[in-house]
């Protein structure tokens, strides 16, 4: 009898101890993140090469994600060079997936862990903004190619629809799923010697550095618009990263080294110094959203830089506003 009620007081523990072990791996989460530069942390190094790091917007989201119990382990696919179209078929330089192309890789890896993903995140379009600035080395240039925004604008129309819903699909109706927007560092053409030169373009017509500025927004604005209206289309939420940088205030606010002197106590310059600061201050003074793009990216660096990436101020700035999406 003795014997019997230790067998199955054995049998009960082991019974136990696989259910806690099987409860413990249904338990587990994850936090998928997809998409381009901005995903896997891309910034340049000490030489100015860019270079994948821990410290991107996903890694800050996984890491707040991690203090909820159970805990969610983050599982980056993203890759550096994606545009709309290489996500969805593939072949962008140094991005090889077994199942071809990061889209199909997401579905696979959705579709194994159906109830156990905790969020989705997507950025993804910035490249096909900056694809339009590069010369023929690939380094941005002042002068944006008008057939490669058509081209652009159009691949992005095409592809949107296509990501949203097939990660939708795979996910599941009951997975979060947020859409990041992207911002604009081309901004920083304003920063030119002369921003009012004019810049030579491939269709002739004469441009100054602060129109192809702003007409670079009016291309963000149109592949951002396309892929939210995409998002909202199969349920995504939106974290908006360009409103948050600001993208379309061109308030003048002052440069950015006044605002540091002014941050440090300094007293304003007497004489002639303060007649110059006056006329500075009537000129204008830097766009807000070029200060952003200075403070939050690699674009105004004259060490490193300039480079489209997020810096880590940056990378913050994009953190918040997914966790503010998650909160509501």
């Amino acid at each position: 009898m003795r014997r019997f009620s230790w067998m199955c007081a054995t049998a009960a523990v082991v019974a136990l101890l696989a259910s806690a072990c099987s409860s413990e791996e249904a338990e587990k989460q994850y936090y998928l993140s997809l998409g381009d530069d901005l995903a896997v942390g891309v910034q340049p190094d000490e030489s100015g090469t860019p270079a994948e790091t821990d410290n991107g917007y996903t890694d800050l989201v996984a890491s707040t994600l991690a203090d909820e119990p159970p805990g969610v382990e983050h599982v980056k696919l993203g890759c550096a060079g994606e545009d709309t179209a290489t996500f969805v078929e593939g072949g962008a330089e140094g991005c090889d997936y077994e199942e071809g192309s990061q889209l199909a890789a997401a579905e696979a890896f959705l579709k194994e862990n159906r109830g156990r993903v905790r969020l989705v995140t997507v950025n993804i379009g910035g490249n096909n903004l900056f694809a339009c600035a590069l010369d023929e080395d690939g380094k941005l240039t002042t002068a944006i190619d008008r057939e490669c925004v058509a081209k652009n604008l159009e691949q992005v129309a095409k592809d949107a629809p296509v990501i949203a819903q097939r990660l939708r699909e795979a996910a599941g109706e009951d997975v979060e799923i947020i859409g990041v927007t992207s911002y604009n560092p081309l901004l920083a053409m304003y920063l030119a010697e002369e921003v009012t030169a004019v810049v030579a373009t491939e269709d002739d017509d004469e441009r100054t550095y602060q129109d192809t500025a702003n007409y670079t927004n009016g291309m963000l604005a149109a592949i951002n618009g396309t892929l939210t209206d995409a998002y909202n289309a199969e349920g995504f939420t939106v974290a908006n990263v360009a409103t948050r940088f600001e993208v379309e205030n061109f308030t003048p606010v002052g440069d950015l080294a006044e605002g540091a002197e002014d941050a440090e106590g300094e007293e304003a310059a007497e004489g002639d110094e303060q007649a110059e600061d006056a006329e500075e201050d009537e000129k204008g003074g830097l766009p807000l959203n070029v200060q952003n793009v200075c403070q939050y990216t690699w674009m105004c660096d004259t060490e490193r830089g300039p480079h489209i990436h997020l810096n880590e101020a940056g990378a913050k700035e994009v953190a918040a506003v997914v966790e503010e999406v998650l909160r509501n």
